[in-house]
């Protein structure tokens, strides 16, 4: 079974479509998570994360070097915004907090 991997996110679909239908065209085999949830009601992008232009483990660096020659910046922070870990700092050091289960 083959492992994909998130390349691009993308606020909409028709953002991913362009890459998408280049990878394809290169011989990558691609996807969009969430695009059906995205476009059914534009407004659930956030909360999904937006949509995610996957791509299979093995292609990952082949597809990463396509996305570039087309002027595409890679994703840089896919983890939690600075604001919750800091957050996350704070409400730590307060005793019932640390105590509840996570």
């Amino acid at each position: 079974m083959d492992t994909y991997i998130t390349l691009k996110t993308f606020t909409y679909p028709s953002e991913a479509y362009i890459l998408r239908g280049k990878l394809e065209s290169e011989g990558i085999s691609c996807f969009l998570q969430d695009e059906l949830t995205v476009q059914s009601n534009p407004l659930y992008s956030n909360a999904v994360g937006g949509v995610k232009l996957q791509v299979k483990e093995a292609d990952l660096s082949e597809a990463t070097s396509i996305m570039l020659a087309g002027g595409y910046q890679p994703d840089t922070d896919s983890g939690p915004p600075k604001f919750y870990t800091s957050l996350a700092k704070f409400t730590s050091a307060i005793p019932f907090i640390s105590q509840l289960p996570e």
